[in-house]
């Protein structure tokens, strides 16, 4: 039943989306976790860190405002390049429910920042399909990848994802390879004269090399509801990859934008490797994909009983955990 009701996309269905999306952020309004601290060298996160540490309800309020405008915007681009089924709102609520699934990620933190700017991204390079001629969209693409970068520094390694798009797209020409790369330096220009000015040039070159010199560097913040939620939300995103790409023939355009999306997955696991202490929050840069993925398969399915089932039951486990277990255990 749920699922045909968010199978529209009216007013109604984005109020009850905002009222469950409330629901599993209550606790970190009343208990909110700490913003997790920065870990240089990434200047813009650090700068938020510092005005929000001791309001951490107020950087859950933020947080839980980012996420929501980035279920928002992530659906209209879908439905309006057709990756999932128009005038649909299904993939908002599953968006939203991926991006809640534990209560320490329940706050402002360097991912839920950079996933907008992927959501920018996504929207640059998707428009630039076909058109050739689009060099401010792949200048944009590689200008966010590079602000982006200064909130999480592990998504410079998305620059590349950009590069990918035009061989899926088959295009890119010199001049979009060369806009992609000025749209990327162009921060940084600015940041190196910002270090020069402050005869800090030397050390932050020094942090940088130091940073992407180690990998998998990092605690382990992993408790047991991590395991177990990050299992069934895994056996949900198999399901929904394999059922989606068997599903019915789409054209020439939409196969390879869908295949953009895809990719957001592999590079979700190569920058894995420098996530460190953000190891914790860092898959939700695949949840855009794998909400994707489950919403044209719950939507192609003629029989959804069962498949209600499951994803209510996931979305009552993950509300549970949220209020209750995690507190009472941790």
């Amino acid at each position: 039943m749920f699922i045909k009701f968010f199978k529209s996309s009216f007013f109604s269905q984005y109020l009850v989306i905002a009222i469950i999306g409330f629901s599993l952020w209550l606790s970190a309004f009343f208990n909110p976790p700490a913003m997790p601290e920065p870990e240089n060298p990434v200047p813009l996160y650090s700068l938020l860190f510092f005005l929000l540490q001791d309001t951490p309800r107020l950087a859950a309020f933020i947080g839980f405002i980012i996420v929501l405008a980035e279920t928002y915007w992530l659906t209209r681009i879908l439905t309006l390049h057709e990756l999932v089924l128009k005038n649909s709102s299904l993939s908002a609520l599953l968006f939203l429910v991926l991006m809640s699934f534990l209560p320490g990620q329940l706050t402002l933190n360097p991912i839920n920042i950079s996933l907008g700017f992927m959501v920018l991204i996504l929207y640059h390079l998707l428009i630039s399909y076909n058109k050739p001629e689009h060099l401010d969209r792949i200048f944009a693409a590689g200008f966010f990848t590079s602000i982006a970068s200064l909130f999480y520094l592990p998504f410079l390694l998305w620059f590349f994802f950009v590069i990918v798009s035009f061989l899926v797209f088959r295009a890119g020409n010199w001049r979009a390879w060369m806009a992609a790369v000025i749209g990327l330096i162009t921060p940084f220009i600015y940041l190196i004269v910002w270090y020069y000015w402050f005869d800090e040039l030397y050390i932050r070159g020094l942090e940088y090399f130091a940073f992407f010199s180690h990998i998998l560097v990092f605690p382990n913040p992993f408790h047991t509801d991590f395991w177990i939620l990050s299992g069934c939300t895994l056996v949900l995103a198999i399901w929904g990859i394999f059922s989606f790409s068997s599903g019915p023939e789409k054209t020439v355009e939409i196969r390879a934008k869908t295949n953009i999306l895809i990719w957001t997955l592999l590079f979700t696991a190569i920058s894995f490797i420098y996530t460190r202490s953000m190891a914790i929050y860092h898959p939700a840069l695949a949840m855009p994909a794998i909400a994707m993925a489950i919403t044209g398969t719950l939507t192609n399915l003629k029989k959804t009983q069962v498949a209600e089932i499951i994803l209510l039951v996931y979305f009552f486990a993950v509300l549970i955990n949220n209020l209750i277990i995690h507190n009472l255990v941790y």
